[in-house]
């Protein structure tokens, strides 16, 4: 049996060479669209866990937000509470205070409000005024006279400044000073236990 190749020599011997190229076109082709389609999907899946990530730092700030509002309010409940206990560990003579604070106020200066407070370090008592005078003078003069009281202590001017109330020129002012220590409260000694009589002996 005789076979005849009637394709051209040439013709022939391209034909195999041009289909395998366009199967690797085709290979590449199908390798760039699985990976695009992979990283696409990966990008949502990115984007969809970063949006979840977001969404839970909010109510976690929140979260740590309040926490913190609530530490603050705790810890001045508890400066506040300290301050009552360390009012009724210790018999504060109020009226006698304020009557030394009102006859050192000077005539030209008149105080708007009084703040009982914790010391600087923590332990005494401490004092805010607030108030207004006619001049710096009338200020300093209030500072001295409140130094060589027997209830005050470490008198600092915190604020002063001009202003005017109506047509008078004013000065307003701040003050803090701390309370001197003052002796505990005696307890009254209790009296000696009173042995009971031995009985008579018996005749």
């Amino acid at each position: 049996m005789i076979r005849i190749n009637l394709l051209p020599q040439r013709r022939r011997r391209r034909l195999i060479p041009e289909s395998g190229v366009v199967l690797v076109a085709l290979a590449v082709i199908g390798a760039l669209a699985a990976s695009y389609t992979w990283e696409t999907v990966r990008n949502r899946e990115v984007e969809a866990q970063t949006a979840d990530m977001n969404r839970r730092l909010v109510i976690v700030r929140r979260q740590v937000a309040e926490v913190l509002a609530l530490e603050a309010k705790i810890d001045d409940l508890k400066a506040r509470e300290n301050l009552l206990q360390s009012l009724e560990a210790r018999e504060v003579p109020w009226s006698e205070m304020l009557v030394d604070l009102a006859e050192r106020t000077p005539r030209d200066a008149w105080l708007a409000s009084a703040a009982v407070s914790t010391g600087s370090n923590g332990t005494g008592l401490g004092l805010s005024l607030s108030g207004s005078a006619l001049s710096y003078t009338s200020v300093a003069r209030f500072m001295t006279t409140l130094t060589g009281s027997p209830f005050y202590e470490d008198v600092d001017l915190q604020a002063a400044q001009r202003a005017t109330a109506g047509t008078t020129s004013i000065v307003q002012f701040g003050l803090s000073l701390s309370m001197r220590p003052l002796p505990a409260p005696q307890t009254p000694p209790k009296p000696p236990a009173t042995k009971p009589a031995a009985p008579e002996p018996s005749r």
